[in-house]
């Protein structure tokens, strides 16, 4: 699975049992999980965390698939409680 889906499989997740995550612990999530960014670095939880999140959100919307670009949306956010995506 590509970190793409695997973040967006998270996300469900984390939507339907009313749990939103902040960028720091998705970061966590994805380096014990054994993915990196595309530089080949561990996740540390600032603008390539954010970055990955925005650029799901996009793809998402470009195929058409809203839905899930709002769950996005609304399951990932920053340290000060606003969306993450924008």
């Amino acid at each position: 699975m590509d970190k793409r889906q695997y973040v967006i499989n998270l996300a469900l997740s984390l939507y339907h049992s009313g749990q939103v995550m902040s960028g720091r612990d998705l970061a966590l999530n994805l380096n014990n999980n054994g993915f990196q960014t595309n530089y080949g670095a561990a996740y540390t939880g600032t603008r390539g965390t954010y970055t990955l999140i925005r650029s799901i959100y996009h793809w998402l919307v470009s195929l058409g698939n809203q839905n899930d670009a709002d769950i996005i949306a609304e399951t990932f956010i920053k340290p000060d409680g606003t969306y993450a995506y924008a």
